[in-house]
């Protein structure tokens, strides 16, 4: 009996990671922040965003748009619920996508999410690393005073910030082909041990 392959997709790896950054705690505004990021010689499969645990444990709505449309990429719209964190963190709260997503090869794309009044953000990472397959863009914000409750396409970009504006982050796979989960290899196994003994 041969079952159709789940969707498991091996080795997610984080996008960008730094070891130390700026706390933007002299800003006190509200904005839709993130960065662009361009995708490598091949394509990716997205499975989960997230957020950065900036001490506030905050709900925020992370997307992903394609720069050359502005578009959402569908399915790529998830909400993040921080846990802990501090002014110097580096690590990040994820939430999964509903079904992995594949981001073309050799296109740019931009991730954003709010933070919201009494929050903060990251800039001017250090440490700053890009995993093999993605490259790090330029920070982009928009809505400054008045972030959406869900994501738009950011307009404006501010270099000084750069590796910036963190805010949100993904996790992403190489490998675009299905594979199937232990336990149905386990079912596919015993179909064919049981078609053997009959």
């Amino acid at each position: 009996v041969m079952l159709p392959a789940v969707p498991s997709f091996a080795d997610s790896i984080q996008a960008f990671s730094f070891t130390a950054s700026r706390f933007r705690n002299d800003d006190p505004g509200t904005a839709e922040l993130g960065y662009t990021f361009i995708v490598g010689s091949n394509p990716i499969v997205v499975d989960s965003l997230g957020y950065i645990n900036d001490m506030y444990n905050g709900t925020h709505t992370v997307a992903i748009f394609d720069m050359a449309t502005q578009q959402m990429v569908p399915g790529t719209l998830v909400t993040v619920t921080t846990s802990g964190g501090s002014a110097v963190a580096t690590d990040f709260t994820y939430s999964p996508l509903s079904t992995p997503v594949t981001l073309a090869a050799n296109t740019e794309y931009q991730i954003v999410s709010q933070f919201f009044s009494g929050e903060y953000y990251f800039t001017n990472a250090t440490g700053f690393t890009s995993a093999p397959g993605v490259s790090f863009g330029n920070a982009v914000y928009g809505d400054y005073g008045d972030p959406p409750s869900t994501p738009v396409f950011a307009t404006e970009t501010y270099s000084p910030n750069d590796p910036g504006d963190f805010g949100p982050n993904f996790t992403f796979s190489t490998n675009t082909t299905p594979v199937p989960e232990p336990s149905s290899i386990y079912l596919v196994i015993s179909g064919i041990c049981g078609l053997a003994t009959t």
